[in-house]
Formats: structure tokens, C-alpha cells, sequence
């Protein structure tokens, strides 16, 4: 007996486990005493001062279990470190006099469901991991889940938390790892869905499991529910923010350096760096993980929705954001700095979004002075993740490529946009001469100011990127369709004659035809002074004609051609 109590001392030093694991008195000396129940299928520690017991191997066949709170007048605290490590128990009952479970205590076991009773206070590291039948767990108590305790739980369906057990801070010590199949939470379904008022799809956390997510699921990795939320917003997060149209690829208008830019915005307006209030670190593994933007701004970390994180969360984000865009980005850094490497028509830069986030405190307004340049910090390397499939879509060995950017993106005045690039189709200035020159001579300068000079509009650039994609049309597209249409309407009905164009304090004049006096006059509908123009579908107004006046802000003006309501 002393032979074996020497080799689970020895386990239990080489595994990691602190003495904090056992209650005070269950140290090894001479008031302990090692035994095994009478078949010879539960083997435990017993301590003769404190009548406390500890399970240290289970040798049985029987594969469902319950383990006793008392064996000959010891009580039952803790079950030890691989006590039933690989065993065919598929089914245990665990007494409410346990305080600790081990590391690895039921690691690899055939467990198919577990409650853990609210007495137990700690689950250490490994306790469940590889337990693959495992599909439901119960946790009722104040209960500490340490890193790996349920790692590799790959048929986890559905887990009950209380609301005051939690999942350790400490940084990779992630309780949940790889449960692919978690999906449901506290008897709700985890993740939900919505449409918006432009009829996109988006996805929502139910917001009963607000503390659950806190407490445990914004510390792991790799969970159903998790990843599919953040796969999921990210496209509903590219659709909003960008041209990309999975249904209608043909209406995808922007370049791959606007939806960079886009996307980057989206991270500064939606996340703030850790702040470190209420006990928080920028250590704790809810800043690290690949889901840290993404669950805390659903959660409205700070606020409605904004979430809180740190450098390694921005870029993992920032990533994903890009991946999924089709755009090629990397995940760089050293020991203390993490940011990006993003190509962008075949050519590299580095993009970091932590420092523009910074620098967007002073004024609030989006800063990209860390945005597709040159070069930002040295000393870095390539580092790849796996926490989420989207930071695995591209694998190129970039190494090369890191302190050999050839140039800083050109954009002169830092607002994310290429210079001079009128009509916003990725082109540089001195090579779509015609395109950018007709930009600037007509809508924009109409919009902007008659007397606006070329870098007066390439200031205004991102206003027109704002409404274009407000319009979710590219420039020419947008140009060619800003005229009203003509109508037709059942009578009774109201035609809706619209322009549709942005600038500085655009006034409007609607005219119609007067068939009786032969001309333009200016019409007496509702909106007749507004950029839409509302008619009523009548014999009066059947086969009527009408124009827009639109004047600026020099009283320069433009007219449409003439449109016809038809009565039908």
C-alpha cells in the first residue's frame, strides 16, 4: 500500500496540482491512510484527524455510479486526479460533501451527462476533457471552472450554469475548448436570429444567458454556438458596412481597400481598449480569444453595443472580418503588440487597429494613421491562430513579406480613402484621369461647391463614400439612377417621384407641366420643396409632367429631365 500511495503523490506532483486541491488536512503525513472499499473497486485516501476522504482511483466495471458521501465514517471531499480517468462510467452521481474535483479525475471516462452539486467550489484542469459521449452538463453551485475542464467534450449539446459559477480570467485557461456541438444554454437555444429594416439576417445572443456568456463563454474557444455567432455576424457586419452582396455579387461595387476601410471603422465605433474597471486585466482571457470583440459587444460590455478588448482581440477580429470579405490578412506581432498584415491589390501593409482606436479618444473622430502603411512597429513575426476557422482561411507563409511592404497606401490627407479618387473605384487618379476628372467635375463639385478645388473634394471623400453606401450603389451606378422616374399608379394612389442626391444644403423645386397655360409651373403637391414630390393618382393629374429643380449652396442648380405619371 505504501508502494501505490508513493506513486499517486508522485502523479499528483507532476500533474500540477497544488496543495490547494485538498483540504488542509489531507496532506501527506502520518494521520492519513491509504484503502479501498471492501470489492476492491474504490480506492481512497482517508485522513484519521479530519475524517475527511478522498477518491484516488476507481477499478470497477459498473457504468453508472454513485459515489458515496461517507465511507466507514470518513467523509467524502474531493475526488483526486484521474480517479476514474478511461473508466466505462457513463453515469455518476457525485455527493453534495465534495469541495474539489481533481485534475483529470474524469478525463477520457464515458460519461454521458454530469451534475456538479453546489458544493463543489473548484473543477481543476482537465477534470472532463476528452469525455467525447459527454452531452449534457449541470453545474448548480458557486463553482470554479479551470483551463481544459471541459476540453474536447465534442457531443456537448447542452450545458446549466448557475449564475454564480464562472470559468477562470487566467489567460488560455479556457474551460470550454472544442465543443463543437454546444448549442443550447440554460434551456434556451443560444443563438438566435433576426431581420433587420433592410431585410438582412442577423444573428443575436438570447439575452437570458447575458451572465452565462460573461461568466464562461467569453473566455472560450471553439463552441458552437460562439463560432457560429461570430461567422455570422461578421457577414451581417460586411453586409451593412460594405457592397458585399452574397444573393446579388453583381451590386458588389466597393475594392478591397475600401471594405478594409470600412471594416476597420466598424471595430473602433463597436470596441473599446480594456479599461481594467471592476477587477478586470488586459490579461484576462476574454481579451485573447477569438471571440472577444464580438461577445462583448453583444453582451454591451460598454455600453449598447460596444464591446471591450485588447490588441489580440482587435486583430483577431480584424481578421476574421477580412476573411471573410475574401481579403487576404495576417495576424502579426511580438511579445507585447499584435497587429495585421493585409494585401491589397496584390501589394502588402501593415493595418493596426488598436492604435487607431487610440488615437480616436481625443476628438472622437476614426483615425487612419495606422492604416494599409509601410511599416508600424518592427521586431514581428507571423503568429497563427486556431481558435476560430475564420483565422485559418489563409495560411501563406508571409514572413518575407512583413518588414518588406513596398509603400504606404497613398492617401495623403488620413482618411482611409486613395487620393484623388473621385468616382471611388480603387483606381489611382493618374490612371483613370477620364472617370475621376468627370467625378469631380460633375456630381461632386454640383454637391460639394462650385468653386471646390480638386483637394477640397478629396477631402469630402469619405462623406461620399458615406452616402454611397447608404445608397448601396457605386458612384456611376448612383449618378445614373439619382434622376426621378417616371410612374404609374392605380387611381386613388400617390406617385412618389424621388431625386436621390447628397451635398451641402441642397434646396429643391418641383415644376409641373400646365397644359392649359403651356408652361412649367411650380407644383402644388406635397414635397414640392423636398427631394421627393408626392401626387395623387387622379383624371387631374393623369398623363402629367414633371422636373426637379436642385440648387446648392451657391444657388447653382440642375434639372431633371421631364417624367410622366401614368393612370392606370
Amino acid at each position: 500500500m505504501k508502494h501505490s500511495k508513493f506513486i499517486t503523490w508522485l502523479s499528483a506532483a507532476l500533474l500540477g496540482i497544488s496543495s490547494a486541491a485538498f483540504s488542509s488536512g489531507m496532506t501527506a503525513k502520518a494521520a492519513e491512510k491509504y484503502t479501498c472499499t471492501k470489492d476492491k473497486t474504490l480506492f481512497y485516501y482517508y485522513n484519521t484527524e479530519t475524517h475527511e476522504a478522498r477518491i484516488d482511483r476507481y477499478k470497477g466495471s459498473e457504468t453508472e455510479l454513485t459515489i458515496p458521501s461517507n465511507i466507514d465514517g470518513y467523509t467524502v471531499t474531493s475526488i483526486g486526479p484521474s480517479a476514474f480517468s478511461g473508466s466505462a462510467v457513463t453515469k455518476v452521481s457525485i455527493p453534495d460533501t465534495v469541495t474539489i474535483i481533481c485534475g483529470s479525475a474524469f478525463k477520457n471516462s464515458s460519461l454521458t451527462s454530469v451534475t456538479i452539486p453546489a458544493s463543489v467550489t473548484k473543477v481543476l484542469q482537465d477534470a472532463f476533457s476528452g469525455c467525447t459521449s459527454l452531452t449534457s452538463l449541470t453545474v448548480l453551485g458557486a463553482t470554479e471552472l479551470q483551463a481544459r475542464s471541459f476540453k474536447d467534450c465534442k457531443e456537448l449539446s447542452e450545458v446549466q450554469l448557475s449564475d454564480d459559477s464562472r470559468t477562470s480570467r487566467s489567460y488560455k485557461n479556457e474551460a470550454f475548448d472544442n465543443c463543437p456541438n454546444l448549442h443550447t444554454v440554460n434551456g434556451v437555444t443560444a443563438l438566435n436570429y433576426k431581420t433587420d429594416s433592410n431585410g438582412i439576417k442577423y444573428p443575436f445572443i438570447d439575452p437570458s444567458i447575458e451572465t452565462t456568456i460573461r461568466n464562461h463563454f467569453s473566455r472560450s474557444v471553439n463552441v458552437g454556438f460562439v463560432n457560429d455567432y461570430c461567422t455570422d455576424l461578421c457577414e451581417y457586419i460586411l453586409r451593412t458596412e460594405t457592397s458585399y452582396d452574397p444573393e446579388h455579387p453583381e451590386n458588389d461595387w466597393m475594392n478591397d481597400a475600401l471594405k478594409a476601410r470600412q471594416l476597420h471603422d466598424w471595430l473602433i465605433r463597436h470596441c473599446e481598449y480594456e479599461d481594467g474597471d471592476d477587477g478586470e486585466t488586459p490579461n484576462d482571457n476574454e481579451n485573447h480569444v477569438a471571440s472577444s470583440v464580438f461577445l462583448s459587444y453583444a453582451v454591451n460590455t460598454r455600453g449598447a453595443g460596444v464591446g471591450e478588448t485588447v490588441c489580440d482581440g482587435f486583430a483577431k477580429a480584424y481578421t476574421m472580418l477580412l476573411s471573410k470579405a475574401g481579403i487576404e490578412s495576417y495576424y502579426i506581432g511580438h511579445d507585447i503588440h499584435v497587429w495585421n498584415l493585409v494585401k491589397i491589390d496584390g501589394k502588402f501593409y501593415h493595418v493596426d487597429v488598436t492604435d487607431d482606436n487610440f488615437k480616436n479618444w481625443t476628438d472622437q473622430k476614426t483615425r487612419y494613421w495606422s492604416f494599409l502603411k509601410k511599416s508600424l512597429n518592427g521586431g514581428a513575426s507571423q503568429i497563427n491562430n486556431t481558435d476560430h476557422p475564420l483565422l485559418m482561411v489563409y495560411k501563406n507563409n508571409i514572413t518575407n513579406e512583413i518588414e518588406n511592404c513596398p509603400e504606404d497606401y497613398p492617401d495623403n490627407n488620413n482618411d482611409g480613402i486613395l487620393d484623388y479618387d473621385f468616382d471611388l473605384d480603387g483606381k489611382s487618379f493618374q490612371y483613370d484621369f477620364v472617370d475621376d476628372l468627370n467625378a469631380y467635375q460633375g456630381l461632386l463639385r454640383f454637391a460639394y461647391g462650385s468653386l471646390s478645388s480638386t483637394d477640397q473634394i478629396n477631402d469630402r471623400m469619405a462623406d461620399v463614400l458615406y452616402n454611397l453606401n447608404k445608397a448601396r450603389k457605386g458612384y456611376w451606378d448612383y449618378f445614373n439612377t439619382s434622376a426621378p422616374v417616371s410612374q404609374t399608379v392605380r387611381a386613388g394612389g400617390t406617385a412618389e417621384f424621388r431625386v436621390r442626391l447628397f451635398g451641402d444644403d441642397l434646396t429643391y423645386q418641383w415644376q409641373y407641366y400646365n397644359k392649359n397655360t403651356g408652361a412649367w409651373e411650380n407644383a402644388p403637391y406635397n414635397g414640392a420643396k423636398s427631394a421627393t414630390l408626392y401626387v395623387p393618382a387622379n383624371s387631374t393629374t393623369k398623363d402629367m409632367q414633371f422636373k426637379c429643380f436642385v440648387y446648392n449652396k451657391e444657388k447653382n442648380y440642375i434639372y431633371s429631365y421631364p417624367v410622366t405619371l401614368t393612370l392606370i
